[in-house]
């Protein structure tokens, strides 16, 4: 069998697949040929930089992105080129056939077969996707690799000694990874030789010990092929865009942890699937429609719901999305997009409602957005009638 490529350094600086979609958009718009010098460079830029712009309008984020330079463009040419989409010839830069074919979707809006295409060539090019996803695929039950968040309170909670914290995190994740730390006294070496106890700011302390446990587990969780929690996030963050894992906090037991776990399978085990082939084999997306999950997903929503809510009866819907998503082994975009056909169906039992300038909108922690008649986006929901 050929080997494939592995993913180098210098594409991990591209986390969101989109960039490349407007590339190929731009060269598309301009006769999808263009000269390879710096006037070209700066266009793709300007898109980019548009595209970051009207996301963050269109969600409300809580931060304004910040504008991608040059060098982020050539990387996104780079890897265009590297997945065959792109040619270069002549001092020309020129879509190849299959980028004509992506350009042609992009232009249709059509994004999920734009997903199918994407994910046969990330698993056929980059053999770091298909190791991660086959590695997360035997956790047992499908729960994912906690990777530990460290916050002020479990900090507290350890009396700021890093060893304590270490051993509880540990314990955690064998607990849920049947013995994936097999050898705990490296990290508990590196935490020492760190001398993190002479660090003086507790947040510095907090971030520094951050810093080692996440590289420690996830380079344990992901050898040979991940290195680095920076490694861990690109891989996670193109699994996650194209529906093939999800990730978010959970709490273990007190302790904090960042959970990716898979919506995809190497097998059909799902009811409801989309199946994609590759050289590899085949892969199968768990996509069950509205009429196919209803029942299962009002239940998971009035269950993690009624442990999220607050006193005045209302629950972010960030966390409940996590907790259900996570439960049916499904996108945050499905849920959304099934929710709200609940809620058309039966108006009366769902309230939604935005708390206001308090809530933190991230890419990861989105709003339900209604775009009709109006456009609307909440952040909190309210169950008002029992079944």
């Amino acid at each position: 069998m050929e080997t494939k490529k592995s993913l180098n350094t210098p594409s991990g600086n591209i986390h969101d697949i989109k960039y490349l979609y407007n590339v190929i958009a731009g060269l598309k718009r301009k006769g999808a040929r263009l000269e390879s010098h710096r006037k070209t460079f700066e266009y793709f830029r300007g898109m980019i930089n548009d595209y970051n712009d009207a996301k963050a309008s269109k969600y409300g984020l809580s931060f304004k992105p910040r504008e991608v330079n040059i060098k982020v463009v050539e990387h996104a040419v780079s890897e265009l080129r590297n997945l065959k989409l792109i040619r270069k010839e002549n001092g020309y830069l020129a879509l190849t056939d299959e980028g004509e074919n992506i350009a042609s979707l992009i232009e249709k809006k059509d994004s999920n077969e734009l997903k199918k295409v994407f994910i046969k060539l990330m698993l056929e090019t980059y053999n770091i996707f298909e190791h991660f996803l086959r590695r997360v695929n035997k956790v047992p039950d499908g729960e994912g690799i906690p990777i530990p968040s460290i916050s002020a309170e479990v900090f507290d909670k350890c009396d700021g000694e890093p060893r304590k914290i270490a051993e509880n995190y540990v314990s955690i994740i064998n607990k849920n990874c049947s013995n994936l730390i097999a050898k705990p006294k490296r990290l508990y070496d590196l935490l020492e030789n760190a001398n993190v106890g002479l660090i003086e700011k507790r947040t510095d302390k907090i971030n520094k010990l951050q810093a080692i446990i996440e590289k420690y587990v996830a380079s344990e969780a992901f050898k040979p092929n991940i290195k680095s929690r920076r490694a861990y996030d690109f891989v996670r963050s193109r699994t996650t865009f194209l529906g093939l894992t999800n990730y978010a906090i959970f709490n273990f037991e007190g302790f904090r942890a960042e959970v990716t776990y898979l919506i995809s399978d190497f097998a059909p085990t799902f009811k409801q699937a989309i199946r994609i082939d590759y050289s590899g084999g085949d892969i199968y997306i768990n996509y069950p429609t509205f009429e196919g999950i209803r029942e299962l997903l009002k239940d998971s929503v009035i269950k993690n719901y009624n442990i999220e809510k607050d006193e005045f009866g209302y629950a972010m819907i960030t966390d409940v999305r996590d907790m259900v998503c996570r439960e049916l082994k499904i996108s945050d975009n499905l849920f959304d997009e099934h929710l709200k056909k609940l809620y058309k169906e039966e108006p009366h039992w769902l309230s939604f409602t935005y708390r206001g300038a308090e809530d933190k909108i991230t890419e990861k922690q989105l709003p339900i957005i209604f775009e009709k008649p109006m456009r609307e986006f909440f952040t909190l929901l309210k169950i008002n009638l029992r079944r």
